[in-house]
């Protein structure tokens, strides 16, 4: 009963941003973190991205479509989710509803790949969720702050994983992690 309880009031709270720690979040999503690296592997997903790359698209492009995006202009915006890469991400998305907020894939340069559902912006390359992970294309994990995500109505964390093709980081894949679900965790393993 207490714990139904506490897990009732878990839900109906909002999450203050103080109540987990960084150290806290890399403790609670390590296994997601193994489960996401085993994700960087898949080769349609790393296919996608190094078609993308090849097209070898000015940053001046890359802006302008992002400016279309979002303006909620761009046909890339349905394109996106709708390609074999932006399905796969939505499948992941829709079965694990309750702990996931968000997939979305991007090339060397930051530029959306595919995406579930929709980003707000098209280019990720001028923010830390990109620029962190892919490290000059060294590649290293990236767990970014717990922030509000309007798309799920619900807090959530980014974790942005290098994917990498021949030892060379050539994009990243970002997945939204709810904090509902890890606050839920961390109140059943007190117990």
């Amino acid at each position: 009963m207490m714990r139904c309880l506490l897990l009732a009031l878990l839900l109906i709270t909002p999450l203050a941003q103080a109540q987990l720690s960084q150290e806290e979040l890399q403790t609670m999503l390590a296994d997601r973190i193994e489960g996401l690296k085993f994700l960087t592997k898949n080769g349609m997903l790393l296919q996608a991205i190094r078609e993308q790359n090849r097209a070898q698209r000015s940053l001046d492009d890359i802006k302008a479509i992002d400016a279309e995006w979002r303006a909620g202009t761009s046909p890339l915006i349905e394109e996106l989710q709708a390609n074999k890469a932006g399905k796969f991400l939505k499948n992941i998305i829709i079965q694990q509803a309750d702990v996931y907020s968000e997939a979305f894939l991007t090339d060397a340069q930051g530029a959306n790949v595919a995406t579930y559902p929709a980003t707000s912006d098209y280019w990720q390359g001028d923010e830390e969720k990109f620029t962190a992970p892919f490290n000059d294309g060294k590649g290293q994990i990236f767990i970014g702050p717990v922030e509000y995500d309007e798309s799920s109505d619900s807090n959530a964390v980014q974790i942005s994983v290098p994917m990498d093709y021949n030892d060379n980081t050539i994009g990243v894949l970002v997945i939204g992690v709810k904090v509902s679900v890890l606050e839920a965790e961390k109140l059943q393993s007190a117990e």
